[in-house]
């Protein structure tokens, strides 16, 4: 599927020139100030960063007020990986489905029916480049399948960069955003544990879950079949 891409929130990539967006300059951009702010922020502890919205924990409620219905969510988050996947792709980055959305992709290539989320993985200098390089960028994707256009974001979680599991409030690295729908794909680094009683070739990500690198060349196929049409999404 080839998709048309506009930077609309743009940071220089040349090497030692951009420096991340603050977030209220991307979301003034977007300007959402025609909604009600449905982030569930006030409820959460100060050191969390990523709040879901008090309707629902897989939306983000400063771009919703309410979930989708269930055919139009699970169009919503087709689009959510394409767009994911084919940007990833373009900026290098290595990338994987995992979790929920990886058992789906092995059954079916297909979203687990009852999944209103998505779970991916990079790895750890990945991130640390997107967070230097495309911090709260905007990316417009205008496609047969989205013919009027539509915005994601990409947020980086300042508290990346640490790696100990005991920071359990920012296990999410980073989200790639909806800002129309509100969903959002939930982005985890993969980090060699260099400790692991296991020995060497031994990752592990902040939510505890553990694998070894073997796991990590799934990534091209899954962004070719997921990203460019050979199976069915």
């Amino acid at each position: 599927m080839l998709l048309n891409r506009l930077l609309v929130v743009a940071t220089l990539c040349s090497l030692g020139t951009s420096a991340p967006l603050e977030p209220q300059d991307a979301l003034t951009i977007l300007d959402t100030t025609d909604r009600e702010d449905m982030s569930g922020k006030a409820g959460d502890p100060p050191q969390k960063y990523f709040h879901e919205s008090t309707f629902d924990p897989h939306y983000d409620g400063r771009f919703a007020e309410k979930a989708l219905g269930y055919q139009e969510q699970k169009a919503a988050l087709k689009n959510l990986v394409r767009t994911f996947l084919e940007t990833m792709r373009d900026l290098g980055i290595e990338t994987w489905l995992m979790h929920g959305s990886l058992l789906g992709w092995w059954w079916n290539k297909q979203i687990m029916p009852w999944d209103s989320d998505v779970d991916v993985q990079v790895t750890e200098p990945s991130m640390y480049f997107l967070a230097t390089y495309y911090n709260m960028s905007v990316f417009h994707y205008k496609t047969p399948r989205l013919p009027a256009g539509r915005n994601y974001m990409l947020e980086v979680n300042p508290n990346f960069s640490n790696g100990d599991q005991s920071d359990w409030r920012n296990v999410i690295d980073a989200r790639w955003i909806d800002t129309e729908s509100g969903l959002f794909i939930d982005i985890t680094t993969a980090r060699y544990n260099l400790t692991h009683p296991e020995g060497q070739g031994m990752m592990s990500c902040k939510d505890g879950h553990e694998f070894r690198v073997d796991l990590s060349p799934t990534g091209n196929h899954l962004r070719r079949s997921c990203g460019q049409d050979p199976v069915p999404l």
